[in-house]
């Protein structure tokens, strides 16, 4: 597999200079605002010289500015939608491991490259403000909805999971200001999800979808975390894209205990009714 310049620039930051450094690390953090700003711009920005720009640049094999920037871009795009290995019925149990296993890990490489700090940032807050969350979900989503739940009532917020399309609509249509309604839905196309959030809206919650970017659900949303949907998903990546539903659910959940001043913001502790007796 290609390695992207942005994996190149992680692989490689330890081993620079303090000043090149910092460019690393504001490159590999806001990826998408360098491709707008000027190499000034990007010097100030950083508390470097042009020339520690250039230094930079070549490190990685460009003769300039404006190259690293043209290829920063393509690191963007991957050259694929997904890289997935079709697990075939003649595959040995070795396969399916392996492939079941590499499909997770390039699915969480994809979300690493694709996801915006800032909308995980944003999200975090609507949901940390909220008197009340209702956690909807339909199909195969319905399983990060009850994830989330668990774990933002871990946290201390008030929560519900809502499954089922009457029990939803009950909810949505009775939803109040200062309530959040939380979607998941991997296509963001979900005609059911779509409808709940514009009910909940009219009543003057606020909506924070994790869903695909640029879908209907996302025209009808307050704060949206957009993760990239793949080619054929309901028929080929269920999992990977359930994973990396997963995985946004941990970030809002840290981001929102770090907020809150949590010691230990990635370890919750368990409710007491939780607790189990252990042999």
């Amino acid at each position: 597999m290609t390695v992207s310049l942005l994996q190149r620039i992680l692989q490689e930051r330890e081993e620079m200079h303090p000043a090149e450094r910092r460019v690393a690390a504001f490159v590999s953090a806001s990826p998408s605002e360098v491709l707008h700003m000027s190499m000034a711009r990007l010097s100030e920005t950083c508390s470097v010289s042009d020339p520690t720009i250039m230094r930079f640049c070549r490190r990685f094999g460009f003769d300039g500015y404006q190259e690293f920037k043209l290829h920063l871009a393509q690191s963007l795009v991957p050259s694929a939608p997904f890289a997935y290995e079709q697990i075939i019925p003649d595959d040995s149990i070795d396969n399916i491991v392996r492939k079941t296993c590499r499909n997770s890990l390039n699915a969480i490489q994809r979300l690493a490259e694709d996801l915006v700090p800032e909308q995980v940032a944003e999200a975090a807050r609507v949901l940390q403000a909220a008197s009340w969350i209702g956690i909807y979900a339909a199909g195969i989503s319905e399983v990060n909805a009850l994830d989330a739940e668990h774990k933002f009532q871990r946290l201390g917020l008030r929560c519900q999971a809502l499954l089922g399309r009457q029990r939803q609509w009950m909810h949505a249509e009775r939803a109040k200001p200062g309530e959040v309604a939380l979607i998941f839905s991997q296509s963001g196309h979900t005609k059911q999800m779509v409808e709940v959030a514009i009910a909940a809206r009219a009543r003057g919650a606020r909506v924070v979808s994790i869903a695909a970017g640029e879908s209907p659900l996302a025209r009808v949303t307050d704060a949206m975390v957009a993760v990239l949907p793949y080619d054929r998903t309901e028929l080929m990546t269920p999992l990977a894209s359930r994973l990396n539903h997963h995985l946004v659910t941990n970030m809002l959940v840290t981001a929102i205990a770090i907020s809150s001043g949590s010691q230990f913001p990635d370890q919750l502790p368990a409710l007491d009714n939780w607790l189990t007796d252990k042999i």
